[in-house]
């Protein structure tokens, strides 16, 4: 399928800005995340406050046509189809890895993690654009269940021992 030309315009029309060195020391990072999260803007980048500034800057930023096509987009399409190209733009533009004043919103909804992040604001985009309901409840409900699945498989995965005990018998049972 074709490349969303929503994600394609984002990715080509709108530079990308370097984040700056991450922080050495975790007092840095909470300086620096304190700071990120009272700003407008971020290197040049605008930074949404909430869902509504996120699905207006989104509708500044992209084409009509390729509205239509993420519109068009089953839900778990639209949820990962444009991760990579449109998610990926806003995870780095909108500072969802250094902290910014969206993802102080997101944080207040229980997302944390930077890729959950971006597949909340996909759905719920798509959602605005489809007039379907948007609360975030289910949404946010569904992308934490999945990261739980995905965290315990990672542990089974590597094999991980949770615990270990050895025994030492002193007889055998049974009698023998």
């Amino acid at each position: 399928m074709r490349i969303l030309t929503l994600s394609l315009f984002l990715l080509l029309s709108i530079p990308s800005f370097a984040q700056g060195d991450p922080a050495a020391t975790e007092e840095q990072y909470e300086s620096s995340y304190e700071w990120r999260v009272r700003q407008e803007r971020l290197f040049g980048v605008y930074i949404p406050n909430d869902l509504g500034e996120v699905f207006n800057q989104l509708n500044q930023l992209s084409e009509a046509s390729g509205r239509e096509n993420f519109q068009r987009l089953s839900e778990q399409g639209a949820a990962t189809k444009p991760f990579f190209g449109l998610g990926r733009w806003m995870s780095h533009n909108w500072g969802f890895y250094g902290g910014s004043r969206l993802t102080a919103y997101l944080n207040q909804l229980n997302l944390y993690h930077p890729d959950d992040m971006t597949r909340f604001l996909l759905v719920m985009y798509h959602r605005h654009l489809n007039k379907k309901p948007l609360d975030p409840r289910p949404v946010v409900e569904g992308l934490l269940n999945l990261r739980r699945e995905q965290e315990q498989q990672q542990v089974l995965d590597r094999g991980e021992i949770i615990y270990e005990e050895s025994r030492t018998l002193d007889s055998i049972p049974g009698g023998r």
